[in-house]
């Protein structure tokens, strides 16, 4: 199938994945995992909040953990704009098509839209943040998987096919796609020079499936799953390590204190020139999107996080599709 062309000059200019935001139910457990186990540093923290960021970031924050009594959930996914003139034109074109978008205030952060695609995925949009030392060089600071740098995310959505013409419209790219039968279900989106900054597949939803961080290479992936075998938490690597083909990448997922789905990833291929055209994979294609590394469990395709008081659908009522992999099954 033929995807729609991409907008090249979208009308407000989205550069990046910039941050994620999640409700926890004890945040010093989550803290101690993400500092621990990943490596984040920590920018700033009071009674109910921990700022987090990557070992090679400047910006405050790409990851905020939010103190709550009820269910964790992801309250939203966070991009960033070129400019402020770019949030300006972001509330017009949202404005103008009927979603919401309103100027909330985030400690750390410049002015902030916070927007609702159509499939009701909570995305804010930012220009501007407080910024702190890199410490990529600061190596006795430096602990757990040595995470460099907030990469993407993946959402589950009922409707691929709807959020990705959003998307495109808003100047984002396809790396690779999968379909059946014209329908599209999975589609790895991206605005920086990767693969993906977003990657929406077909499922009950919205929900957050995963958010990802590089890490530098594979010493760094294997010590951050050693320290969850010293901290007794070595069941919470779900999956890998293993290698995703089209991005060319070593992977391994955890899950958090509280169920959020944390991945590694060792710096993917670049895609740059707008001669690169999306390609398609289907069912033959398991074992080239995987070509080693043990299959996804049972509770991958089940298990997600909600976003905060959204209706996400029952996640067990079907089965979502990342890749090969599971259209196969």
């Amino acid at each position: 199938m033929r995807l729609p062309e991409p907008v090249i000059n979208p009308p407000f200019d989205i550069t990046r994945c910039s941050h994620v935001r999640l409700t926890v139910k004890d945040l010093a457990a989550a803290r101690d995992f993400y500092v621990e186990v990943a490596g984040l540093v920590v920018s700033a923290e009071d009674r109910d909040t921990v700022y987090l960021r990557g070992i090679e970031e400047i910006c405050h924050h790409s990851l905020v953990l939010r103190r709550v009594a009820e269910p964790a959930s992801c309250d939203c996914i966070g991009m960033r704009v070129r400019s402020e003139e770019d949030l300006d034109k972001a509330k017009r074109t949202y404005d103008a098509a009927g979603l919401l978008a309103q100027w909330v205030e985030r400690p750390h952060q410049g002015r902030t839209l916070l927007t609702r695609d159509p499939q009701s995925i909570p995305l804010e949009l930012c220009a501007t943040m407080s910024t702190k030392p890199r410490i990529l060089l600061d190596y006795k600071r430096q602990t757990g998987g040595r995470a460099l740098r907030i990469d993407h995310y993946q959402v589950i959505i009922p409707d691929v096919g709807g959020a990705l013409q959003h998307y495109l419209r808003l100047g984002f790219r396809v790396s690779k796609y999968a379909a059946r039968q014209e329908q599209i279900l999975t589609a790895m989106t991206f605005r920086k020079q990767n693969p993906h900054d977003l990657v929406l597949a077909s499922g009950a939803g919205p929900r957050l499936h995963h958010f990802a961080y590089v890490v530098h290479d594979l010493q760094n992936i294997f010590r951050a799953c050693d320290i969850t075998g010293s901290l007794g938490i070595g069941r919470d690597v779900e999956r890998g390590p293993g290698r995703h083909g089209p991005p060319n990448g070593i992977f391994v997922y955890f899950r958090d204190p509280d169920g959020h789905r944390l991945e590694f990833i060792l710096p993917p291929m670049q895609m740059i020139d707008l001669d690169e055209s999306p390609s398609a994979w289907g069912p033959s294609d398991a074992s080239v999107l995987v070509p080693w590394g043990p299959p996804p469990p049972e509770r991958w395709a089940r298990e997600s996080s909600p976003f905060t008081g959204i209706d996400s659908g029952d996640p067990t009522a079907g089965r979502w599709h990342s890749s090969a992999e599971e259209t196969s099954k």
